[in-house]
């Protein structure tokens, strides 16, 4: 290995394990997110199953199933003891598989299982950290080790400024940074996406000024890991390939093609790997989660407001240009721009430069893939998520091609860059994902224009759950108007009071909703409108949580459910 690669590498790991330590000292500012009660619920039933391996005669005489679940019923009978006395029946029997890995089939368990195994990396390195933080620590190595290796690539490519602003684009734009935290799939898709790319290139892509090589396997062999990973977490994950493979049509690369095919082959048995459910079928495993996924318009409606209309997505289709949209209305200036100079290089110099192409081609297949008519809108930037890290290494890539062509204001305007990115995420804190640009006058503006100002529940802010535990009263209980099941993680650990409508019985004392008008009632735009809260949490002078007596509802004739 050259001493050039080593530098670059070793540059890449500070970068990784600065990234980290931000990472992890801001964790405990940042609330559970609506997702996140899920994923602790279905990795509990993970660590039962890992459990139940070791001896299997005695976990059938001791377990019981948990009398408060973090994970949606949908009427799965929890297995007998003759079902899970043996290795035989907990990695093959029916029974066990289908309640102890809720995952990839009908909804509301959708989704595959490696972000929630990525989360279990926290019970072998800090098992004496709170379950919800515990969670966490995987997501968050695997956004770092993400940034790390962004900073990397590009350093060995072309030098700091790219690989700067690249990685800065990646851990400061502040929806990436926020997802990156949470111990869900977004944020873990996200650099798996990015990552697959890096790594096709490196397979692939000679460096500038060297010459064309062979196929590389051993790349070709982490593409496969990577892509399975990525397909065992959502299913857009599946779609990975389709970029790759336009890319190798179009510069005619027979090296990008066998990589690719042999990148599929291992992403295959990893996936199913990964799949205990689908080991006796799966080709049937399969179909049922397409099936499942394929059809969320006739199984989960969720109501979105864009531009100051509200959308039932998805069956109803956000316009076609929401995810561009999106892009400009979330993304830092700097960030942007130097994003948008990428792009337009990539255009312009696709001949001579097919990284260019290569990172532009994924990032409008998943600006395309999310405007497409039936795509999930919901939940700000969260479905296309993946496209913002594509979008840092565009930016990298501008920077790059800028360098080369003697353009002297690139540095300075890469650490304008930088520097806004970090005081947006600090700005923003503890509630990135309530970021807008200054294009739009920052949250105030977004609000005005009809945006919504929270989804995640991701403001219910320590300070928030100690007021309420301060002023409720025992006897008296709380209205959440939405109740994900992260409630009953917050009311266990004592972050919420024990007395939570509708679970806990006693007259209500207080009604806490969220600032996402999409989702609002009649009733809930009236209180919003017309209440009078008693606690309010802000940010820039827009409430994303209030907390409203319950006598408001009486005085104002709101209807009492949600």
């Amino acid at each position: 290995m050259s001493k050039s690669l080593v530098k670059a590498w070793l540059c890449g790991s500070s970068v990784g394990l600065a990234t980290l330590a931000l990472m992890l000292a801001t964790e405990p500012h940042l609330s559970i997110g609506w997702d996140e009660g899920y994923t602790l619920g279905r990795e509990a039933r993970l660590r039962d199953w890992f459990t139940a391996l070791r001896d299997p005669p005695r976990f059938a005489e001791t377990w019981r199933r948990p009398a408060l679940e973090l994970v949606q019923p949908d009427g799965t009978r929890p297995p007998s003891p003759d079902e899970l006395d043996s290795r035989q029946k907990l990695l093959f029997g029916r029974g066990a598989l289908e309640w102890f890995w809720p995952f990839a089939r009908e909804e509301p368990h959708g989704h595959p299982p490696f972000y929630a195994l990525l989360g279990l990396a926290g019970d072998l390195v800090v098992p004496s950290w709170r379950a919800l933080p515990r969670a966490r620590l995987g997501p968050i190595v695997l956004f770092s080790v993400t940034a790390g290796v962004i900073f990397g690539f590009f350093f060995s490519r072309s030098g700091i400024p790219a690989a700067a602003l690249a990685a800065g684009s990646w851990a400061l734009q502040p929806n990436l940074f926020g997802h990156g935290h949470y111990a869900a799939y977004d944020g873990v898709l996200a650099s798996l996406w990015v990552l697959a790319v890096i790594v096709f290139a490196q397979a692939v892509i000679p460096k500038p000024g060297s010459a064309p090589a062979g196929i590389r396997w051993g790349w070709a062999v982490v593409l496969g890991l990577i892509t399975g990973c990525a397909a065992a977490t959502k299913l857009t994950g599946w779609f990975i390939p389709l970029p790759f493979l336009a890319w190798a049509v179009v510069y005619r690369n027979g090296n990008g093609f066998k990589t690719l095919v042999a990148a599929l082959v291992i992403a295959l048995i990893v996936c199913v790997a990964l799949m205990p459910a689908w080991w006796q079928g799966p080709i049937s495993g399969i179909a049922r989660f397409f099936e499942s996924n394929l059809n969320r318009s006739k199984t989960i409606k969720i109501k979105v407001q864009f531009l100051g209309t509200t959308y039932n997505t998805p069956r109803e289709s956000l316009p076609w240009y929401n995810t561009l949209l999106w892009t400009v209305m979330v993304t830092p200036l700097g960030f942007l721009f130097l994003g948008s100079v990428g792009f337009w290089a990539a255009i312009r110099y696709w001949r001579t430069a097919p990284l260019g192409l290569l990172i532009a081609g994924h990032w409008a297949f998943l600006m395309i893939l999310r405007a497409l008519p039936g795509a999930p809108g919901h939940d700000g930037v969260r479905q296309f998520l993946p496209a913002f890290g594509l979008l840092a290494l565009l930016g990298g890539f501008g920077v790059e091609v800028l360098v080369e062509r003697g353009r002297r204001w690139v540095k300075p305007a890469v650490a304008l860059a930088l520097v806004e990115g970090a005081m947006s995420v600090a700005l923003m804190m503890p509630v990135p994902l309530s970021y807008y640009s200054p294009l739009v006058g920052g949250l105030p503006g977004a609000t005005a224009l009809g945006m919504e100002p929270t989804y995640y529940w991701d403001a219910l802010v320590p300070e928030a759950r100690h007021w309420l535990a301060e002023h409720t009263p025992p006897g008296r209980t709380i209205v959440f108007r939405t109740f994900p099941r992260s409630w009953f993680y917050l009311r266990e650990v004592g972050d919420l009071p024990k007395q939570l409508a509708p679970i806990d019985s006693g007259a209500p004392l207080w009604v806490v909703i969220q600032n996402r008008p999409g989702a609002f009632s009649r009733g809930d735009h009236t209180l919003v409108a017309q209440g009078r809260p008693a606690y309010t949490v802000t940010k820039l002078g827009i409430p994303l949580v209030s907390v409203f007596p319950y006598a408001e509802l009486e005085r104002l004739g709101v209807d009492r459910s949600p």
